[in-house]
């Protein structure tokens, strides 16, 4: 139902948005489109590859091991192995989500798949060395990590207990 719910408000927004920019009559909305095609044109492979390579990873996937690993029923150490997992897989939100959803479907939990995907938001290792790292510096991103290292184990466990 959220599903449903989250599509239909991004169908009204960009409605709304693409009527508003065609009422200003100054090229906004061409441009709006051509940004919208490039995009399209941009994230479209990447969410093919990653849409196929989840179902290979599903189909790989050993499900006693997942189910054993990271079901719901592995507790703490399931919750600290998903999150390592998730700060250690590379690539963007199109391979992390698409793992996810491959273990899930493997038998991990609900709690050790919310664990993952929030290791992966708050502390990617590739996004960390190839963009924070040179930028921000050493000393902020132990800090940031040291901040960030128990919230995939937190919402993991509390997402458990819902579950």
């Amino acid at each position: 139902m959220a599903l449903i719910l989250f599509t239909v408000f991004l169908w009204g927004a960009t409605t709304a948005f693409g009527v508003m920019a065609w009422r200003r009559h100054d090229g906004t909305f061409a441009a709006g489109i051509r940004d919208a095609a490039r995009e399209a044109l941009f994230i479209a492979p990447r969410l093919i590859v990653g849409v196929l390579g989840a179902g290979f990873v599903a189909a790989l996937l050993p499900g006693e091991l997942v189910s054993s690993a990271l079901g719901s029923g592995s507790g703490w150490p399931g919750l600290v192995i998903a999150s390592l997992a998730g700060m250690a897989i590379p690539g963007g939100p199109v391979v992390a989500f698409a793992v996810g959803a491959a273990a899930l479907e493997a038998g991990a939990g609900a709690g050790q798949t919310m664990a993952f995907v929030t290791a992966w938001l708050l502390m990617s290792s590739n996004r960390t060395l190839v963009w924070e790292m040179p930028i921000m510096g050493a000393p902020f991103i132990l800090f940031r990590m040291t901040l960030c290292l128990p919230f995939p184990v937190i919402v993991g466990a509390l997402i458990s207990l819902i579950d």
